[in-house]
Order: structure tokens, then C-alpha cells, then sequence
């Protein structure tokens, strides 16, 4: 309120917005012409709602502490929830509230599977065969590193960056070697961002992993890996879809936002997926070098 008045001491800027309500409320009852249109129930409630990445928090079950959530789409987002609005002195952490009654600290990537995307198109490439060459290269990709950031970057904050190659030779420029290194380029971003996340004091003993990439065991491996925990999938894949149905229907149901997820969300126990000691040294050198390969920007 106090910040409105600051903005706009008049006070037409907070009669113009609505009203702030709890997660579990109802704005209302739908208008009659939009049911009519629709099709659906004239007595269906409008729920307050929220973001893409507050539903992908609920419907992957991410309402308390100690799990992570982390989206493998065109960009990449990794979040968590807390109970208390601990707010990092990174700017690049962004601290959201929940849908489900807390926080949600939360960073984004701006180049995930869009540069994955490109790499493969570049070689016309299907997925089963990019994913073949991304295992065949050993961790570290013979020493190629790629900074993909072709859209910029907001974590680490590089709006002005763009994509680049590094350590080429005559022998390790090879189609897999580029495969992987794009791979891991995009995947160290999200670890420089739980970095972020983790020096907040947020912890987590899984990762729930979402979005396009998740469906990679390739891929899962190298999550794994490269964050040192426990990667597992949701067995619903629109996360978020899910998320808006289950905080739809809190406080209509009368049960609470804990059992509904009990019921909703289930992992897939087939994906889960743990780090490799060997592996995570192994990539722990190789994110090195992408910090080293960062810090020149």
C-alpha cells in the first residue's frame, strides 16, 4: 500500500488494481455469457490463479521445503519453496511469492532447449540420434566448451553476451563433441543458478525435473551429475497444467493443498535417476571452466 501511495500519491493507480486475496480463495462465480460460451458450469468458481511457474510448483509438489523443481523447456527455470521471503542480495534470484501460501526463490536461463534446438537442426539431427552422439563424447567434451548464450543471458546476468566456442582443436571438433558441449553448456547455466539458490540457504534432497529435456535419460544423468542430487520426473508432464487444476480446486474442496498433492502427484519411478561419484568430479572440472569461460565476459 504504502509503495502504491509512493508511486502514485493521487491514488488512482491502487483503486485501478484489484483486490489481493489468499491462494485458496475464489475471485467469484464465472459470468453467465462466458460459461454459455464455454460451455462449463454457471456455477464454476474462478480461482485466484497464478503464474506458470507457481503452477509447475504445486503440480510437481513443491510446497514445502526440501525439494527443488527444475524445467528443462526453451529456457530453464529451477525454484523451491520457503516459508519465510528470504531475499538474496543476487539480483538474479528472484523472490516470488507461492501459489500455495509462501515464497518461491526462483532464477531462469534464457537458453535451454532453444540451443540444444539449433545444434540439432544445424547437423539435421533427430532427437534419439542427438542424444546418441551428446552420450558417445566423454564428460567435458574433449575440452570444447560452448557459452550458449544466444538469446543473451539473464542468469548469469549476460544480457548483451552471445553464443561462443572454446577450446577447439583439429581433433576434438567432432559433431558429438559440439552435441555434448551445448548440452552442457545450457545445464551449467541451471547449476549456476542452484548455486544462487543454494547460497539463500535452500536445500533440497530431489529434484523434480519438467519440460521437453527431462525426457532424456542422457540428459537426466548429466542434472544429476552436475547438481550432486537425486533427479526424478513427475509421471504428469504439464506440470503446470496440473498445478492449476489442484489450486483450482483448494478451498472448494474443503481438503487441504498437502492431501490434494498427495493424491495428484506422482513420480515416476523409472526416471529417477542418481549422480555417479566419478561423474560428479568429472563434471565439477568441466563447470570450472565454464565459470573461468563466464567471469572473461
Amino acid at each position: 500500500m504504502a509503495l502504491l501511495t509512493h508511486i502514485d500519491p493521487s491514488g488512482r493507480l491502487e483503486k485501478a488494481l484489484p483486490a489481493l486475496i489468499a491462494a485458496d480463495q475464489a475471485v467469484g462465480s464465472i459470468l453467465p455469457a462466458i460459461a454459455e460460451r464455454l460451455g462449463i458450469n454457471p456455477n464454476a468458481k474462478v480461482s485466484s490463479g497464478g503464474g506458470d511457474n507457481m503452477m509447475g510448483a504445486i503440480g510437481t509438489g513443491n510446497i514445502a521445503p526440501g525439494v527443488i523443481t527444475m524445467s528443462l523447456g526453451s529456457s530453464g527455470t529451477v525454484y523451491a519453496f520457503a516459508d519465510q521471503p528470504n531475499v538474496s542480495p543476487q539480483a538474479s534470484v528472484a523472490t516470488f511469492c507461492s501459489s500455495s501460501g509462501g515464497w518461491l526463490p526462483l532464477i531462469c536461463t534464457m537458453n535451454l532447449t532453444n540451443a540444444t534446438g539449433v545444434i540439432r537442426e544445424l547437423f539435421e539431427l533427430d532427437l534419439a540420434t542427438f542424444n546418441s552422439l551428446v552420450a558417445q563424447a566423454p564428460i567435458g567434451a574433449d575440452g570444447v566448451s560452448m557459452l550458449p548464450f544466444l538469446n543473451g543471458e539473464r542468469v548469469p546476468a549476460l544480457p548483451h553476451a552471445t553464443g561462443s566456442l572454446h577450446g577447439l582443436t583439429m581433433t576434438n571438433l567432432t559433431r558429438a563433441n559440439l552435441c555434448r558441449a551445448v548440452v552442457e553448456g545450457t545445464t551449467f547455466g541451471l547449476r549456476y543458478g542452484l548455486d544462487l539458490l543454494r547460497q539463500t540457504g535452500l536445500q533440497s534432497h530431489s529434484i523434480r525435473l519438467i519440460g521437453g529435456g527431462s525426457k532424456s535419460p542422457v540428459w537426466r544423468q548429466m542434472v544429476a551429475d552436475i547438481m550432486n542430487t537425486e533427479v526424478v520426473c513427475t509421471e504428469q508432464s504439464e506440470a503446470a497444467a496440473l498445478g492449476a487444476a489442484i489450486q483450482a480446486a483448494w478451498g472448494q474442496s474443503g481438503d487441504t493443498l498437502a492431501s490434494l498433492c498427495d493424491k495428484c502427484v506422482s513420480v515416476d519411478p523409472s526416471s529417477r535417476t542418481l549422480p555417479v561419484a566419478a561423474n560428479v568430479s568429472a563434471y565439477q572440472q568441466a563447470y570450472e571452466r565454464y565459470q573461468q569461460l563466464v567471469a572473461t565476459l
